[in-house]
This record gives C-alpha cells, structure tokens and sequence, in this order.
C-alpha cells in the first residue's frame, strides 16, 4: 500500500515538472581559440551551432563558414581551405592541422566560451 501511494506521487510530481518545464534550445556558441604555430601564437574566433551543424571563423568582420561539420555532444570538427579544426568540447583542447602542409603537422591549443567579438554578425537563434 505504502509503494502504491509513493509511486503515485512520484508520477504527478513528474507529471507537474513536465508540464513547466520548457524544451532545451540550443543557440549558437562563440569560441576565443589559440594555437602555437612555429614558436607564433595564434589566435581567432569562431562560432558553431549544434542545430544547424555550422561552424564559422570570425575573420575581418566577416563570416567563412567551413565544411564538412561534425558536432557531436564530445566535439567538434570543420575543414576550411587552408586547414581543419577539431575542438574536444569535454576539455577544451584544440587541435590545428594544415591542409597545405605549410604549417608542419598537428599544432595544439585551446578554446574557451567568449562573447561575440566586436563587429561580429547577428545570427541566427
């Protein structure tokens, strides 16, 4: 008698938290990134959106969307044409390779959650 009265208590009070709860949206997310690059470090902003599977550079106030986006809940991964990013959501870990092989193998870095940078582009929410 006393599990029926508890179970059933259990479900309206789910039921109730259900009811006010609204669904999750997600929104597009800004990164601060930097690299060290032949002893150089270097830095830039970008921008990706788990709805829509984007991933962009913030470069001279303008927009360069990559391809080939994956984002999965552990990472993310983009193609732009001089390099690819892949970025470890769980740590922050950044790894940089070069498309062209001017840059000499995997460089590694970090990002960071960061506001629009000055001058960005409204996005879409």
């Amino acid at each position: 008698m006393r599990l029926a009265q508890i179970l059933v208590a259990g479900t309206a009070m789910g039921m109730v938290l259900a009811s006010l709860s609204r669904p999750a949206l997600a929104e597009p997310r800004w990164l601060a990134c930097k690299f060290n690059a032949s002893g150089k470090e270097q830095n830039f902003q970008m921008v990706f959106d788990d709805m829509r599977s984007t991933a962009a550079l913030f470069d001279g106030g303008s927009l360069v969307e990559g391809t080939s986006t994956s984002i999965n809940f552990q990472s993310l991964r983009t193609r732009f044409p001089q390099f690819n990013v892949t970025y470890n959501r769980n740590d922050g870990a950044l790894a940089v390779s070069s498309t062209t092989g001017g840059l000499g193998g995997i460089m590694t870095g970090d990002c960071r959650r960061a506001p629009p940078p000055p001058g960005a582009p409204a996005l879409p929410q």
